[in-house]
């Protein structure tokens, strides 16, 4: 299913791209279409792998980016649905994402059963709106990308609106995942914040995304000042993903957290 998926990926952004180039505006609703059938096949692919590995299945960094791709995908399709040709930045965010969990090694792809600190009520409630959180700031990220290459000073306008709401939306359920994980760490550790590698780099993408909330006001700070505040917390939303647990397996750093 992820597979197969990821083929309508591909083709869905090839009609992106044609559309932008030529204006034709039914190559860019076959190209929502062939994204919603990505999605509903993605949808049935995280379904399958969690009832194969018979829990919920954001367990681990491979699980988590298999939602991330599913988060990022439907968001992008609510957001950009109605305006096609505002969709290519954010689909060619998540078929990147797509192409890195797709081309893991098998060992990292294999289902393990679910460690003992997991099996809390509270970690999938935190994981499942860190998923959201980060669908929504690719989704930003995507819109902010979508704005830069817009021509029509409307259609900028409206792209960069639309990438406030999903910062703003993407912002609460990030505070939301924090609050959460407090609670979770709470029960599984006896302590509501360790200043755990993971944790510190999550206050800090925290503070990240509250800069272009605060500056929004400030007319200097719009336009592409604006965008380029959003890819900052973008990119470390995706260090916060991959390159922490890097950063802890290569410098054998203390940390609580699998990935």
């Amino acid at each position: 299913m992820l597979t197969i998926g990821y083929g309508f990926l591909w083709g869905a952004l090839v009609l992106y791209g044609v559309e932008w180039r030529t204006g034709r505006r039914w190559l860019g609703w076959g190209a929502v279409g062939l994204s919603a059938v990505a999605w509903g096949l993605w949808t049935a692919g995280l379904v399958g792998r969690g009832l194969v590995a018979g829990h919920w299945p954001m367990s681990t960094r491979y699980e988590f980016g298999l939602a991330f791709v599913w988060a990022l995908l439907g968001l992008h399709l609510l957001a950009t649905a109605g305006t096609p040709r505002a969709g290519g930045g954010g689909l060619l965010l998540a078929l990147a994402l797509a192409t890195w969990a797709l081309t893991r090694p098998a060992g990292e792809r294999a289902a393990a059963p679910l460690l003992p600190v997991l099996r809390s009520v509270w970690f999938p409630l935190h994981t499942f709106s860190a998923a959201l959180a980060y669908g929504l700031f690719g989704v930003a990220a995507g819109l902010g990308l979508t704005a830069l290459a817009e021509r029509e000073e409307a259609g900028r306008t409206a792209r960069l609106r639309a990438m406030e709401r999903a910062t703003d939306w993407g912002f609460l359920w990030l505070t939301l995942s924090m609050l959460l994980g407090g609670v979770w760490a709470r029960y599984a550790w006896g302590r509501y914040w360790g200043w755990d590698p993971k944790e510190t780099w999550t206050l800090v993408v925290w503070l990240l995304y509250l800069l272009p909330l605060h500056l929004r006001p400030l007319s200097a700070w719009r336009g592409r000042r604006q965008i380029a505040l959003v890819l900052l917390g973008f990119a470390g939303v995706l260090f916060l993903w991959l390159g922490v647990p890097w950063i802890v397996r290569v410098g054998r750093l203390q940390s609580l957290h699998g990935f």
